[in-house]
Parts: C-alpha cells; structure tokens; sequence
C-alpha cells in the first residue's frame, strides 16, 4: 500500500440562512462547504467515465451520486444508497438521473459484478461492520473496477476542528466535544488498513487528500456545524449556539486573514482497491 498526497482547490463558503427538514438544511450548508469539495477526486480515484455504472454507498442527499451520473452522462447509470429515509427523500428530490435505494452498506441488493465503480464519501466511519461494508463493495465491482472510499482524516491533523472542539470542550464539556470528534475516529492509515485486510483487500491503497473551505468569518464556519440536526444543532439550544458563535471570533483569530474570513483545510483519507 502507498500514500499518495493530493490537493482540491479552495472554495470560499457563503453562509446564508435556511429553512426546511434537517436534511434539507444538511444539504445547503453541509454538502456544499465540507462534501462537495471531494466529489470530483472521489470520482477519479475510483475511475469513474462516461458511459459507466456506477454505486454511491452511504451517498446521504445524494452529492456524490449527482456528480456521478453528470459524469457518465446517457450512457452510462448510477444508483445511491443510504439507510435515512429523510436523507434519501432530500436525493430523491434532485433532479438527477439516478436510482435511490434505501439500505445498509453491508447488506447491499445487488448480484456480484454489476457496477464498473463504487464510491462512498464520508460514511464509512458510521458504518457498524466496516470490513462487511468493504467486501460488500468489492463483490460488485466487475473485473476491472475500482472503488473509492474517502473518510475524514483524525481531528488532530485537522487544526480548525481540533480548536472548534476545544472551544465546545471549554464552553459545554467533553460530551459535546466528542459529539465533534466522533466523524474524525477512523482517520487512521494504520487502522483502515486493518479494516482493508479483514476484508481480505490486499491490493488497497491509502491516498491523502485535502479540501479547503474559505469562510467571511469564524462565527460562519460554526453555524454550519449547528445547523445540522444531527451534529451540535441537536445537542445545544438556540442560546448555546449564539453564546459559540460569539466565542469562536476570538478562538480562531490565529486563522483569519486579513479582511477577517478564515480558512479551514479538511485533510482526508481514501481507499482505493481495484478488482482483478
């Protein structure tokens, strides 16, 4: 296995407000400032052309699989599958040619070799059998296919969330903090490789990615953490967000710019296997 290091272009982030389910909010602010960024490296890792046929595991509203099917064009078909019903209904909602199923990773409904590429984007860490999840994925690669899994690197190579949960830490204790740390806990070279060899990969790589996201000031970068119902927006009140809001002005001072906007790289991790 080797690392290879890759780097995704910075995109500056607009924070607007917004309305609707949990997944739609999740859509607005979370797929564009943090998932969005890999859609395209994701899709070339795995190989992904026109024509082809390709799986997004775990694909949420449904990013990665857009970006895919806008890929393989007519030709070609792409399928999305997650295990939130709320999460599918905002995919399906898209305008895009793609087919929704709604299941787990490790118990997917497809015959062995149907898809020429699999790709999965900041999923794997909730998956509950990560190696099933792999094997899963590689049993219906064709001969020839490749598949890409990409997961967020550990939250001590990633210097703005470690301070954004430190300040959580600080503000409401270590229960929210680790609310913050817990999408982190699989980035780790040495442990998905592991994972790789329990699901009997032995030709898997581990490829270093890093997307930045720009940001007009630090409170912005934290209100796309407490929009999401299923991140601090459903553990901390409206007052507990303004009075984060508020602190994080001073704790990432150490990363504004000059005009007062802020950086945040999000170092990842992907695995890439192909199938003989």
């Amino acid at each position: 296995m080797t690392t290879t290091h890759q780097n995704t272009s910075n995109s500056e982030v607009q924070t607007h407000n917004t309305t609707g389910s949990p997944a739609n909010i999740y859509d607005q602010m979370f797929v564009p400032t943090f998932f969005g960024r890999f859609t395209d490296l994701t899709l070339d890792v795995a190989g992904v052309n026109k024509g082809q046929t390709v799986i997004d595991i775990g694909c949420g509203t449904g990013a990665l699989a857009a970006a895919a099917a806008s890929r393989v064009g007519p030709e070609g078909e792409v399928a999305g599958l997650d295990p939130n019903e709320e999460m599918l209904e905002q995919a399906r909602a898209k305008d895009v040619p793609v087919d929704w199923y709604h299941g787990p990773a490790e118990q997917l409904p497809f015959e062995d070799e149907t898809f020429d590429s699999v790709v999965s984007q900041f999923a794997l860490m909730y998956f509950e059998d990560k190696p099933k999840a792999l094997q899963e994925m590689h049993r219906m690669l064709k001969p020839g296919g490749k598949f890409a899994v990409l997961v967020p690197d550990a939250i001590d190579r990633s210097p703005g969330f470690s301070v954004a949960t430190e300040l959580l830490h600080r503000l409401f204790g270590e229960e929210i903090a680790q609310s913050m740390r817990e999408p982190f806990k699989d980035g780790d070279p040495d442990y998905l490789r592991k994972v790789c060899d329990e699901a009997g990969l032995r030709n898997a790589e581990i490829i270093s990615a890093i997307g930045a996201g720009r940001f007009n000031t630090p409170s912005d970068f934290m209100k796309v953490e407490g929009s999401c119902a299923w991140t601090l927006g459903g553990l901390l009140s409206d007052e507990q967000l303004n009075h984060l809001y508020e602190e994080s002005n001073n704790a990432f001072k150490p990363f504004q710019h000059t005009d007062g906007s802020i950086t945040i790289d999000t170092p990842c991790l992907i695995i890439q296997a192909a199938k003989s």
